[in-house]
């Protein structure tokens, strides 16, 4: 058995936890959305009568709550699931309320209650990429994942899809050197798993890649998150650079058009020089502009939130989409740059070690 086998980290990684964490995130968004709507179409009432406030926390507070304990006493995806949807509407709600808890006041409607909502969200998203993208699965991690995987499914069937996942754990799990017994023993438990038909309800990554025309996957749509995105921070810098002036000739410059003013600049000259060179196949042009959309994303928008609140959505929209672009065009630049390391996933990693006698054996 390979030493680093026998390690033992203080957590094992869940393989589904980043789209777990993504898909909560997602949910309270637009829960914060919807509940703020609500509340402006029917005048901000109160719940609770003339001497009391029920305040929308608590629902948001008993709402996480809900999904702790359903996380803690039951096992398999679907509880899970339900833990994310009940969990991400609780946190929206709970976020919502930010501004009544750094006031003294208890101002619902304070200004910079909606950056500081962003970057809450944003830092959330942050942790949960480097948790999940700072190193590879180790092999109790890959070995942990697959049996997970067949635990769900010796209930409710498993898809070829997460299969194929599991059994790909397994196969690179093996060649780390994990056990070969407990290998055996996670693959004679997938075998136990009644078959399952596709999902009926199609992912959202699968419901994205469907909805993708193929001229957004081909470089007429690079030239246009590049372009859209040199124009956008030439307006955000114009804007900014204005408003700069009348602040200096009214009470003084004002933080939030500084931040507004410096995330442009820097937009601006990235997305310029990056451009400009687009067309001589390097990777330092889209590591420009997708750095220019980070940017964007991480520095810019905070800054707009807190002078517009909501209206600043439109924008973070325009630099998550040009950052998914250029992400994606990076990614596909790698891959054709790596190594011919065989032709099948399951050449490249192996065939699962036999298996050996186990005193686990479960009936079908």
């Amino acid at each position: 058995m390979n030493p680093g086998f026998r390690e033992r980290s203080l957590f094992v990684r869940d393989a589904q936890g980043s789209g777990l964490v993504e898909a909560f995130v997602i949910i309270g968004i637009l829960t914060i959305l919807l509940t703020r709507a609500y509340l402006h179409l029917t005048g901000y009432p109160q719940v609770g009568g003339s001497s009391l406030h029920i305040a929308h926390v608590l629902w948001g507070g008993l709402g996480m709550i809900v999904a702790l304990v359903t996380v803690f006493s039951f096992l398999g995806r679907k509880p899970r699931v339900v833990a994310v949807v009940v969990g991400g509407i609780g946190f929206g709600l709970f976020l919502d309320e930010i501004g009544k808890f750094v006031t003294k006041t208890n101002d619902y409607f304070y200004r910079p209650s909606v950056a500081i909502m962003y970057v809450v969200i944003v830092v959330l998203l942050l942790v949960n990429r480097w948790l999940h993208d700072v190193r590879p699965p180790t092999v109790t991690e890959d070995v942990a994942n697959a049996a997970a995987i067949a635990l769900g499914g010796l209930d409710r069937g498993l898809d070829r899809v997460r299969r194929d996942q599991a059994l790909a754990q397994l196969r690179r799990a093996g060649e780390a050197g994990a056990d070969a017994s407990t290998l055996a023993s996670v693959a004679n438990l997938l075998d136990h798993c009644p078959e399952r038909r596709g999902r009926v309800v199609p992912s959202v990554r699968e419901v994205a890649r469907r909805a993708t025309p193929e001229f957004a996957k081909g470089p007429g749509m690079l030239w246009t998150a590049a372009v859209g995105l040199t124009v956008f921070s030439t307006l955000g810098l114009i804007s900014a650079v204005i408003t700069l002036g009348d602040d200096l000739r009214g009470a003084g410059a004002d933080v939030t058009t500084i931040g507004q003013l410096v995330g442009s600049a820097i937009a601006f000259v990235l997305c310029g020089s990056a451009t400009l060179r687009l067309r001589n196949g390097k990777m330092w042009p889209l590591q420009f502009l997708r750095s220019a959309a980070l940017v964007t994303v991480l520095l810019t928008e905070v800054f707009d939130f807190v002078a517009q609140e909501f209206g600043a959505l439109l924008n973070v929209a325009v630099g998550l989409s040009a950052l998914t672009v250029f992400s994606a065009r990076i990614a596909a630049m790698d891959r054709a740059r790596a190594p011919d390391l065989g032709n099948s996933a399951a050449t490249k990693l192996g065939p699962l070690p036999p298996r050996e006698p186990s005193s686990l054996t479960v009936d079908r």
